[in-house]
């Protein structure tokens, strides 16, 4: 939007909407469009500090929508001062001014706004983060030709990522139920111009539509037809049809997030951690639906080497190294430092509770606690999720699709070669370590649990056959630290792919010193030249390999058993962890532990 101020009188246009639901707005008991308007503008002058007490918007009503505009000037150094030596810059002035602006559209209940300049800092805190996708559920009929896709994994996916696609592709054809659309560039239907914006001359060209947390229309449009645009936009939203473009719908309801869904999760940790760590714990705690990783930066959370604790109301730093128990500790810590915890208190602590990744003592992730959480909670007889400090519910008819799919897929992938011999006697409390370590003298095995290259863990187990190379990640359970070990098959896969694309292989040297620095493998020394030559035979095929052991008394097998498994995001995450692995290079197998 910069090219806002240019003379042409059309322009090409990106409409947000502010989120009503804000809680700012009902902390301040903020109701009418020009009190939620002007507290936003009056939050920009606080950063910007040129506050006015007597400052306020007023509105300019054209034909039933409420207008206000808002700018601000500022002046800035332009970066080419600090690019060029003193001795250059000192004899020219490098100042410039920036303008912010921000066009804001009352039509009934709903704010829209139009940005120019800086203005997208004026909003960003308080628009709807998925408007632009929710509003297209309202005319789409799923038929459009899509360009690109952007989207983020509910179950396990690392990052966000964005898939570009040939001529002819249908929107249907791409969308994945287990994935959340976060922008969409696909082509306008002449069905959709003809009847939701008949008032727009597109003539013959193709014409452009991008969504995400904006509506653009990737069009020259006037102000006049930008205003027809806010009218559509509002009448239509009132419809109850949609056609969903995920199976996912983000609850936006902050009230029943705040006094249902937190609360219940507080109240799961909160027992969790008095089965830990009080006096009457059990021998076997129940462990709750949880897996723990930073909600945005995921792969700089796996890299790190360090993760420091910070309490809100203590100056006492907590170290720890294994990314595997921060749960744990973050609780022990909890339970240690604080005596006598009940309900309200452990809620008012937890909630001020940091946590920072770092990586040779740089800060890379840091961020609340409770934000790291990934569950899925039984409210009412339903899951609910929380996903990236987002909360979630699915369709209805979800749950069978989703048990067919996961179960067609164990199947289809099954590694039919029995490579993994040793059982996993759980009686005697072995753990994940216990059971690689088992495979340590056996021929053409080698045990690289946590031996890193990078921060990162090339598999638990390696195998060698005649002709393949098994790279096989182990896990105990199939509930939610399943979506964990999907995230460690596809971030090793990726780093090796690109080591042995590259032909430099430091991931894989860094794994290889690290495995024979480790004193328990003294007697098992890797060559590396040796083996660096089997990583770089072509003759040699790699499969990575999900293995996984069931803990439950009642559900021994999964294989042919998922509809008994009560964690879906166990079921999402292993159905991505396939789809992933199958656009790169290596083929995933899947093989349940004996």
């Amino acid at each position: 939007m910069n090219d806002i101020f240019f003379e042409n009188p059309e322009y090409d246009i990106k409409i947000y909407r502010i989120d009503k639901t804000h809680f700012e707005f009902k902390k301040n008991e903020l109701v009418n469009n020009n009190d939620i308007i002007n507290h936003i503008v009056n939050k920009h002058k606080e950063k910007v500090n040129e506050v006015e007490e007597s400052y306020r918007l007023h509105p300019i009503i054209i034909n039933n929508i409420e207008y206000f505009t808002y700018s601000y000037t500022e002046e800035k150094e332009s970066y080419w001062k600090d690019f060029i030596p003193e001795s250059l810059s000192k004899l020219h002035d490098f100042s410039v001014k920036q303008i912010s602006f921000v066009l804001f559209a009352c039509a009934e209940n709903n704010i829209y706004a139009i940005v120019g300049g800086g203005g997208s800092r004026v909003i960003i805190r308080y628009q709807d983060q998925r408007f632009g996708l929710d509003f297209f559920e309202y005319i789409t009929d799923l038929d459009e030709e899509v360009l690109s896709i952007e989207f983020r994994g509910i179950s396990g996916k690392l990052s966000k990522r964005k898939d570009i696609f040939k001529d002819g592709l249908k929107l249907i054809d791409v969308l994945n139920f287990t994935n959340i659309p976060s922008k969409i560039n696909l082509k306008l239907k002449k069905e959709i111009k003809d009847s939701v914006f008949p008032f727009i001359d597109f003539g013959d060209r193709t014409t452009i539509l991008e969504i995400g947390s904006y509506f653009n229309i990737k069009h020259k449009i006037n102000f006049n037809e930008l205003h027809s645009i806010f009218l559509t936009l509002n009448e239509i939203s009132k419809s109850n049809y949609k056609k969903q473009l995920t199976s996912f719908v983000e609850i936006k309801d902050k009230t029943i997030i705040k006094d249902v869904y937190k609360k219940e999760l507080i109240f799961v940790l909160f027992n969790y951690m008095n089965e830990l760590f009080s006096p009457s714990r059990s021998d076997f705690p129940k462990h709750p639906e949880i897996e723990f990783v930073h909600p945005s930066n995921i792969q700089d959370f796996y890299e790190s080497d360090m993760f420091i604790f910070k309490l809100k109301d203590n100056n006492k730093k907590f170290e720890f190294r294994d990314k595997e128990k921060l749960l744990y500790q973050g609780l022990k810590i909890i339970y240690e430092n604080y005596e006598n915890l009940d309900l309200m208190e452990f809620r008012r602590i937890i909630s001020g509770l940091w946590i920072y990744g770092l990586r040779k003592n740089k800060i890379l992730t840091r961020g609340v606690f409770l934000d790291h959480i990934i569950c899925e909670l039984n409210i009412e007889n339903r899951p609910i999720f929380q996903i990236d400090t987002r909360w979630f519910k699915v369709e209805d008819n979800f749950t069978n699709s989703i048990n067919e799919l996961c179960n067609r897929m164990i199947e289809f992938n099954y590694l039919d070669q029995n490579i993994l011999t040793e059982k996993w006697n759980f009686d005697l409390n072995e753990d994940e370590d216990s059971y690689n370590r088992k495979y340590h003298l056996k021929d053409n095995y080698w045990v690289f649990d946590k031996s890193l290259g990078q921060n990162i863990e090339l598999c638990d187990i390696l195998y060698e056959s005649n002709n393949v190379l098994y790279f096989v990640h182990v896990k105990k359970g199939f509930d939610g630290k399943i979506r964990d070990l999907s995230n460690q098959i596809q971030v090793s896969a990726a780093r090796f792919n690109n080591d042995v694309s590259s032909g430099g292989l430091k991931f894989v040297n860094e794994v290889i010193n690290s495995y024979n620095r480790k004193k328990e493998n003294s007697d098992k020394i890797i060559d590396k030249d040796i083996f660096i030559n089997k990583l770089t035979n072509k003759n040699k095929r790699f499969e990575f390999v999900m293995a996984f052991k069931s803990d439950s008394k009642k559900i021994p097998a999964i294989k042919g058993n998922v509809h008994l498994v009560k964690s879906n995001i166990a079921k999402y995450s292993l159905i991505q962890c396939v789809r992933e692995m199958n656009m790169l290079s290596f083929p995933i197998k899947i093989v349940e532990i004996p």
